[in-house]
């Protein structure tokens, strides 16, 4: 069983990788306990579907497809995406069986086209005494006024299409009222930065199944090369140690490495990414 209270050193890469996928998959277990999105685990598939559009919001996570069903199965799942009309993200990494489930993709003309880099920082041997800068500050989301600016700074690094920041601000993982509202009690904690008292970038910090893991991280274009990032980061990090972890970890973006490189996160593997967008499919 994965534990983010055992020291990294004791993991191996697919281990830290593993790590990463399962953060993930239940980050998105998580988003999906509000009505707006769709996570479902069915007939070996697991997914969660907003129907917003932007890819990165609609994603196969993971497949357990084994002997003639494997063909079927993509078939029809490519199906129902495709009459849903919109962009998507499957991942095929650890948590997939077939481990070669992307050349059954690649033959239905959609290639790996992007990695994610599956990271890991140990919090045993890191210091994460936060250095801010002069004019930066890091508060915990504590209220539906942090949950909106917090959304804004994410919305904003992601370039999100209108629709994405309504639809977080209706959602319990994003939206502390609606959280307490539904009676719910999640297991993430949300950091908002400010520089000279503008909102500028954000993180969470999620734990689930003895692992802890770095969700959601953004700056806003006005505020990169400027601390902010590693400051939102290392306000995690800190969270974790105190809670108990002994590491932490993230999926990145290519541009982000490096930044995480400097936090002390280190490159264990990576989690391949097949890009569909049914949008242009219908178009065309």
């Amino acid at each position: 069983m994965l534990d983010g209270r055992r020291s990294l050193n004791e993991l191996s890469p697919e281990e830290a990788v593993r790590a990463c996928e399962r953060n993930y998959v239940d980050y998105w277990r998580c988003v999906g306990l509000s009505p707006n999105a769709d996570f479902s685990e069915t007939k070996g598939i697991t997914r969660c579907v907003t129907g917003l559009p932007q890819e990165m919001f609609n994603v196969v996570l993971s497949c357990h497809l084994e002997g003639d069903a494997i063909d079927m199965r993509i078939d029809e799942e490519i199906r129902d995406l495709r009459a849903r009309q919109i962009p998507l993200i499957w991942h095929v990494g650890t948590l997939t069986e077939p481990r070669d489930l992307g050349r059954y993709l690649e033959a239905r003309g959609f290639p790996n086209d992007y990695d994610l880099a599956a990271m890991a920082i140990d919090l045993e041997s890191t210091d994460h005494k936060i250095d801010m800068q002069d004019g930066l500050a890091v508060r915990q989301v504590a209220s539906e006024k942090d949950c909106r600016e917090w959304i804004d700074c994410l919305t904003g690094s992601w370039e999100s299409p209108k629709e994405v920041a309504p639809w977080m601000m209706n959602n319990a993982c994003f939206n502390l009222p609606i959280e307490q509202g539904s009676s719910l009690s999640l297991p993430r904690r949300m950091y908002l930065a400010s520089l000279e008292g503008v909102p500028s970038g954000a993180s969470m910090l999620f734990w689930s199944n003895g692992v802890a893991g770095l969700q959601d991280v953004g700056t806003v274009h006005a505020a990169r090369r400027k601390g902010v990032g590693a400051a939102v980061v290392e306000s995690a990090l800190a969270e974790a140690r105190r809670m108990g972890f002994m590491h932490v970890v993230v999926l990145s973006t290519v541009d982000a490495v490096a930044m995480y490189k400097r936090c002390g996160f280190r490159v264990y593997g990576k989690l391949p990414e097949h890009s569909m967008d049914f949008r242009k499919a219908e178009q065309s």
